[in-house]
């Protein structure tokens, strides 16, 4: 890799707390959970009774944002990664018709789309069997948002073609790690000079009966029928099981000489990135967190930053009995020689697991701990787990310098993601 410095200078979010970047934060910083009773129908029978959902208002806004990619497709998660990708383009600073886009691209971390039992059960015969030459001949009655109609990658290329991004494109579908490592391929790309721009994040939404079944069948979803905004407990000894979320975070990355000549504000600096696989099971992580341990240290080698100099860490922090103590586990491991932990919280206590775009809004929201020095709780940790027993910054935000910051994505299958914020610096001849 080459010198070049990696800079955040855009950002933008679609999640249950709002659309607007400050309205996020200062919603997050105040400990409001975004968890709510689920809006489906025939939600009463579901044992999934709660989720992190965008409001219908928003989402109408969404849409009357992009009416033709609404009205032909209209597929959540795509219109939830373009209305971030807009805001990150537009709060960094670039105009719709700007510079030109050649070395920029777009890594987005996508989940798979939705499954609709209506589009099996329409072309099943008599006898049970799935009817393919029928089903060919009346393709067009399937649904308009399914997964038949709207691939992984349909997102990333849609963004770069309203945004004209002619630079690399691609699209990462690994469960909840998705989205960090989609930041991360960005920021090794513009490392390396192969981009001067990226815009990258993540964009999913599986709040549908098949998306909401899958993670019941795993035994990971939690279907307490214990008030939705208390229902998402990371960390606590109460905690039973991941919440949905849905929406996208999206981040400008830019490299810094770039960024200062066109007079960009700049948020923090990306310094590091590293992905680990687990290899032990595809429904839980490591017991003893081996993964997310070495994942932990290798981004910290790559930022040539010792573990002392982490101040936060925006955990995966799923609300599930194994993966928060294999995190905290793995945590304690990697800064076992320093005279204390760094503070702790998850982003997921009040937005919900948004699964392979959930490290989007978690990036942004480490960026900003990193600029403003602040850093959101945990909600709902009222009796926390002796076994979980790092400082979680518990229901009340918290002030303090941070000089650095890991965010965590540790996913199904045992997928590992970490990239490092840290405070800008100008380097020398920078402008």
């Amino acid at each position: 890799m080459t010198d070049r410095k990696v800079v955040i200078t855009g950002l933008g979010l679609a999640t249950a707390l709002g659309l607007e970047l400050e309205q996020n934060w200062q919603k997050a910083l105040a400990g409001v959970s975004g968890v709510s009773k689920i809006r489906l129908q025939c939600a009463g029978k579901s044992r999934v009774q709660a989720a992190a959902q965008v409001c219908e208002n928003d989402y109408r806004s969404i849409c009357r944002d992009f009416p033709s990619e609404a009205q032909s497709g209209g597929e959540r998660r795509t219109l939830f990664a373009l209305w971030a990708a807009k805001k990150a383009l537009s709060d960094a600073g670039f105009t719709p018709c700007g510079e030109d886009r050649s070395r920029f691209g777009v890594a987005l971390g996508a989940g798979l789309g939705v499954n609709r039992l209506e589009d099996i059960a329409r072309w099943l015969t008599s006898g049970k069997k799935f009817d393919p030459a029928r089903f060919a001949s009346e393709l067009d009655l399937v649904e308009r948002d399914s997964i038949i109609r709207n691939n992984s990658s349909a997102p990333a290329t849609l963004i770069a073609s309203k945004f004209v991004l002619k630079g690399a494109n691609f699209t990462i579908t690994s469960a909840c790690a998705s989205a960090t490592l989609a930041l991360g391929a960005a920021y090794r790309a513009v490392k390396r000079g192969q981009a001067d721009v990226f815009l990258a994040g993540g964009a999913d939404s599986m709040i549908n009966p098949v998306g909401l079944v899958f993670f019941v069948l795993l035994g990971s979803a939690a279907v307490s029928r214990m008030d939705p905004e208390r229902l998402c407990r990371p960390f606590d000894r109460k905690r039973s099981g991941l919440v949905m979320g849905e929406g996208a975070g999206m981040a400008v990355l830019e490299e810094e000489h770039h960024a200062l000549a066109r007079g960009a504000r700049i948020y923090a600096e990306v310094a590091g990135f590293a992905s680990t696989m687990d290899a032990w099971r595809l429904t839980a992580p490591h017991p003893e967190g081996r993964g997310a341990k070495e994942c932990m240290s290798l981004a910290l080698a790559d930022s040539k930053i010792a573990p002392e100099g982490i101040d936060y860490i925006n955990a995966h922090g799923t609300s599930t009995k194994l993966n928060d103590l294999a995190e905290t586990i793995a945590i304690k491991k990697v800064f076992e020689n320093c005279t204390s932990y760094p503070a702790v919280s998850s982003s997921k206590s009040l937005i919900g697991h948004l699964l392979a775009g959930s490290g989007g809004p978690e990036f942004a929201f480490t960026a900003l701990s990193v600029a403003q020095n602040r850093i959101h709780p945990t909600i709902n940790l009222s009796s926390p787990d002796p076994k979980c027993d790092l400082d979680y910054v518990p229901d009340v935000s918290r002030q303090r310098v941070v000089r650095a910051a890991l965010s965590n994505s540790f996913g199904f299958g045992g997928q590992n993601a970490t990239i490092v914020v840290k405070k800008y610096f100008a380097g020398p001849g920078a402008r």
